[in-house]
């Protein structure tokens, strides 16, 4: 499986291991065709990103 990563610091990134701040998009239940592959839209979430800075900053 393929992810298209959308909005958010990677975004028109393809990648193979979804990368934290992004989820698989609800709304493209479908995988599409890219090459030989199946993608999936991964969308960012920017409440994600300031859950993960909040971490960052108590360690």
């Amino acid at each position: 499986m393929i992810y298209v990563l959308v909005g958010g610091p990677r975004d028109g990134q393809h990648v193979d291991d979804l990368p934290r701040g992004y989820r698989l998009s609800l709304s493209d239940p479908q995988p599409e065709p890219f090459g030989d592959f199946a993608t999936v839209r991964a969308v960012w979430f920017e409440l994600d990103e300031a859950m993960f800075r909040s971490s960052q900053r108590r360690s």
